[in-house]
């Protein structure tokens, strides 16, 4: 924001305090270059009679002429006109510094106080392209984002300590709900939080079509070379899940410990024959044309404060509006934008009170 600031002139008399029109001075500038009031009020963007009022009506505040007018001679300034003006110009000389200085630190101070007001939103999320649009959506309506992209566990920990005004996490359908959701369910709290469910998706494995892996036990029987994702992330909880239920140890798998952040990450490994086998997203394989095992489907929700920024649910609330499910008719109303014990109930979490 840029902020000038000028001299205001006042006259008083009689009581009464009124401000000097500076158009005032314009015109006496103006006649004094140009040699008549017309050329003042081109100048000054006035017409002619506009100009004649405006300077009759100051002469008549003042109680002595301005100008003096001759027939074919033009106007020249009176000694009151050429006094005014001078008093004018060796006061906007004397102050013109001190101004531009105050103006700059009012500037200053004003900006930071609007960027103030633009309360630094903290969003620590599990990677998810829908939260990156989400971010961008949020910078374009002027808040101040920042961005933390961590594993699902860790998002919620930093939501819940307050180190997060908003937390992106995954959670797993089906059996594993008893297990890895239930474990980061329990970070929510129904009478604090609002959840709003942004994407579903499916995770598999993925690989090759020069070395097909469709199984966890042809991974270990066929000794893949195998890229895991980040220890903390869903993904990871829910492939360890995978591997619990079936009696499968970490330690049987080629390449357990080979950690990528995201799903685009582990598909480009396999993709560039870095790996031979990764467990992630279908829409990351499908990216690299990789083939596609499915193995279990997930849910991506977003948690804020119910008493946050009320700009700022309004604007997630907008967001999630618009968002598409392939399967919505088929899904119930209370979904959508789930209590805690909804998620419990989808997620077939194993508990259904408050924990």
């Amino acid at each position: 924001m840029e902020i000038d600031l000028e001299v205001c002139w006042r006259l008083r008399s009689d009581g009464e305090v009124v401000a000097i029109d500076k158009r005032l001075f314009a015109l006496l500038r103006g006649i004094k270059a140009g040699g008549n009031l017309k050329f003042a009020a081109k100048a000054e963007g006035v017409s002619y009679r506009h100009a004649w009022g405006l300077l009759r009506g100051w002469e008549q505040r003042l109680g002595a002429p301005l100008l003096i007018s001759r027939q074919g001679r033009g106007a020249t300034l009176t000694e009151l006109g050429a006094e005014l003006l001078r008093a004018v110009k060796e006061s906007d000389q004397a102050l013109h510094e001190a101004l531009v200085k105050s103006a700059l630190r009012a500037s200053a101070t004003i900006d930071a106080a609007i960027e103030k007001d633009r309360r630094r939103v903290r969003i620590a999320s599990s990677h998810d392209e829908k939260i990156l649009q989400l971010r961008d959506g949020l910078e374009a309506a002027r808040h101040n984002i920042a961005l933390e992209i961590l594993g699902s566990e860790g998002a919620l920990r930093n939501y819940r300590r307050g180190d997060a005004d908003l937390a992106g996490f995954h959670l797993p359908m089906g059996e594993l709900g008893r297990t890895v959701a239930a474990k980061l369910i329990r970070f929510l709290d129904d009478k604090q939080d609002e959840i709003f469910l942004v994407e579903k998706r499916v995770l598999g494995l993925m690989s090759r079509d020069d070395m097909v892996c469709r199984t966890l036990d042809e991974l270990i029987a066929h000794e893949r070379r195998f890229v895991n994702r980040q220890a903390g992330s869903a993904t990871r909880l829910t492939f360890d899940g995978l591997l619990g239920a079936r009696g499968l140890a970490p330690g049987d798998i080629i390449g357990y410990q080979n950690e990528e952040y995201t799903h685009t990450a582990v598909a480009a490994l396999v993709a560039s024959r870095g790996a031979d086998a990764a467990f992630g997203s279908q829409h990351a394989a499908t990216q690299f044309d990789l083939v596609f095992a499915p193995m279990v489907e997930e849910r991506f929700y977003l948690v804020i404060n119910r008493e946050f920024d009320s700009t700022v649910r309004q604007h997630l609330t907008d967001f999630c509006a618009q968002l598409n499910f392939d399967d919505a008719p088929r899904m119930k109303a209370d979904e959508f934008v789930p209590s805690v014990a909804v998620v419990k109930r989808v997620h077939n979490a194993g508990f259904w009170k408050k924990v």
